[in-house]
């Protein structure tokens, strides 16, 4: 018995370091698309508060009481995220322990002397390879998913205390369960169907008869009955519904594929979800990397002739029906396969209360549904030799492991993470694989940040050819251009993006930079007071889009000679920063352009007394010879050109004045 736990705890002490060696190197990996929530305020901003009710209340109230503990940091975020999921392996691994002591083997391998060494060591290797998996990092490594894996936690840790309730009698074992339920569904909602695994637990741990099976299937459907009642305020519009703009605009590139799809889409996606079913657990068990993504997009389908939906639904529901009979007419190892395969065939069911067009396939959701996989891998590798089972074990590990590393390193930054999965993408698939603009979308925005715009232009390129919605794709091509200067072309790609859809301030700004550039004012003066009457109200940085609005609008209000407009939007400016030299120097040419000069000059005056500048005697330069004092104009425009001798415009402007008589006979400078 000592020899035995010593083994124990050494495979523990392994697996855990294995573990830290896949998440460790990613511990100071940069927050990823759904992570933003946790730093624009909508986490830390709205949760903390228990006694607040919302979804996911204790999995994303972790985040602010963490931080309210420890600190700021990331990696202080990170490393309870791997404490949870080693938490999650050792619950797996007590939960299955439990239920494999109850399963009868096959004689032979019962009076083999090594049986319950081969049982433990099949354990320990299922167990390793769901803590080792390539597929987990999705859950894991992606810091916000960590609803998904306290979820997982405490369903898994309810099914085993209840077992322990089953096998002991006792009633803190039951209130335990009761209690970690309620824990799994304030974490993530998926977990809302462990109240259904009491059941089929029951059923195998006690062998009842009907009578003592319905009075616990209606407890259980009471506690499920009673958390749908609480979730239903929060989910109810969203059942057998399309729920956001993206995923309807996505039924409507369907719409025009099949006329009448979107009548019909709701048991599409039921159709759908059931095959996927299969995807999942192909990719747990088979971990090929070339087959994952944070953005994976099957195609979905057209109708109900797709035979390769079709045979997954159908098989979803065989093998619920299989692992049902099983549950109730075997106690040995077949029985227990119908258990555990019940784990994930009840739990995806969350996956049928709603429409999936826009996020079908999301391999984070599968932590909770691969629960079964040690389970399955601990039944099939029984009464092999422990050795055996060790030897096949650490190199299967040592495979996953290296993967799981690999997928945690891809997800480094926005970079490495929409490039592996544009690099995932058919680009020749099916056009009923909606959705495929999404990762190039997002790895062009990571290329313009950086000032990487020919590979920005590219990616947004290949997001147009893929359908994006909405023009964003054309949008975001047209302000890569923008940057290289390349303005004409960006004004018609900001025409292209406007014609599919798009709109909004940020269009109508950066067509006006546009504009101004190519010296086309009155068009760049109309945009730049477009973005201004589209612009939110809302935080900081609305409100410093809304001054660079106004400043650009008066900019180009001085050059359209839209002049009383550009005095308004420098006075409304000035409110704001009353003795800011660029916006008293803008109101002065302004003025100047209105012909207001003996309010120009004064202006003028406070601002090369205060800070001269070339922009400075040059504004007043102007405005005195508008006032008729043309040699000290002509003295102020010198100085500016002495300040900045390379400025072409003051040299041009001198001669025109130096050349002029009669002032009022030549055109506004």
């Amino acid at each position: 018995m000592a020899t035995s736990r010593k083994a124990t705890y050494l495979f523990a002490l392994a697996l855990v370091l294995a573990v830290l060696g896949i998440y460790l190197p990613g511990i100071r990996n940069d927050l990823l698309f759904d992570d933003l929530r946790l730093s624009d305020g909508t986490i830390f901003g709205e949760y903390g508060n228990l006694l607040q009710f919302k979804q996911r209340m204790l999995s994303y109230g972790s985040f602010v009481w963490l931080q309210s503990l420890f600190g700021e940091g990331w990696w202080k975020q990170r490393f309870l995220n791997i404490a949870l999921h080693l938490g999650t392996v050792a619950c797996i691994y007590a939960l299955l322990k439990a239920l494999l002591t109850q399963a009868k083997f096959p004689q032979e391998f019962e009076d083999q002397t090594h049986f319950e060494a081969s049982r433990t060591a099949a354990l320990q290797v299922g167990v390793a390879l769901f803590a080792l998996n390539p597929v987990a990092v999705y859950a894991v490594g992606y810091l916000v998913q960590r609803s998904i894996v306290m979820a997982t936690l405490f369903a898994v840790l309810a099914c085993w205390l209840f077992v322990r309730g089953l096998q002991t009698g006792r009633a803190g074992w039951y209130a335990g369960a009761l209690g970690s339920y309620v824990l799994a569904v304030l974490s993530k909602e998926y977990a809302v169907m462990t109240a259904a695994m009491a059941v089929p637990l029951y059923i195998y741990i006690r062998r009842p008869g009907w009578k003592a099976i319905g009075v616990v299937a209606g407890g259980a459907l009471l506690v499920l009955a009673l958390a749908a009642a609480a979730f239903f305020g929060i989910y109810g519009a969203v059942l057998g519904k399309v729920f956001d703009p993206r995923s309807a605009a996505l039924v409507q590139q369907l719409e025009t594929m099949r006329p009448g799809i979107t009548a019909q889409i709701y048991p599409l996606s039921l159709l759908n979800e059931a095959a996927l079913f299969f995807a999942y657990g192909l990719l747990w068990f088979v971990p090929n990397v070339q087959w994952m993504s944070v953005d994976l997009r099957p195609a979905f389908p057209l109708g109900f002739a797709s035979w390769g939906h079709l045979a997954g639904a159908l098989g979803y529901v065989c093998l619920l029906g299989i692992a049902i009979w099983m549950v109730v007419r075997r106690k040995d190892a077949l029985g227990l396969a119908g258990l555990i395969l019940l784990f994930p065939l009840l739990w995806f069911a969350t996956e049928f209360a709603t429409v999936w067009v826009q996020d079908p396939f999301v391999l984070y959701r599968s932590y909770l549904w691969a629960v079964a996989v040690p389970g399955l891998v601990a039944i099939v590798l029984t009464g092999f030799k422990p050795k055996t089972i060790y030897a096949v074990g650490v190199l299967i590990a040592l495979i996953f492991g290296g993967l799981a590393l690999e997928r945690n390193l891809s997800l480094r930054d926005e970079g490495t993470a929409w490039a592996d999965a544009a690099e995932k993408i058919d680009t020749k698939a099916p056009a009923n694989a909606v959705g495929r603009s999404r990762p190039f979308l997002n790895l062009g925005a990571y290329h313009l940040e950086k000032g990487s715009l020919a590979l920005a232009e590219r990616a947004f390129l290949t997001a147009d050819a893929l359908g994006d919605l909405g023009g964003n794709a054309r949008f975001n091509i047209g302000v890569a251009l923008q940057q290289q200067k390349k303005h004409a072309e960006a004004l018609q790609a900001f025409s292209a993006a406007q014609a599919k859809g798009f709109s909004g301030q940020l269009l109508h700004y950066h067509r006006g930079e546009s504009a101004f550039a190519l010296g086309q004012f009155p068009l760049a003066f109309e945009s730049f007071g477009t973005a201004l009457k589209d612009a939110p109200q809302g935080n900081n940085t609305d409100k410093k889009m809304q001054v660079l609005l106004l400043q650009r609008h008066a900019d180009a209000g001085i050059a359209a000679q839209q002049y009383d407009a550009a005095i308004s939007d420098f006075e409304t400016l000035l409110q704001m920063s009353p003795k800011h030299p660029r916006l008293l120097l803008g109101m002065g040419m302004a003025m100047v352009g209105k012909g207001d000069t003996q309010k120009a000059v004064p202006l003028f005056d406070d601002l090369i007394a205060s800070a001269p500048s070339a922009p400075a005697y040059y504004g007043r330069g102007v405005a005195l010879y508008r006032a008729g004092k043309l040699n000290d104009g002509l003295k102020d425009i010198d100085e500016a050109i002495k300040l900045e001798p390379r400025n072409a415009q003051y040299r041009q402007v001198r001669e025109q004045l130096a050349a002029s008589t009669k002032p009022s006979n030549k055109s506004k400078p």
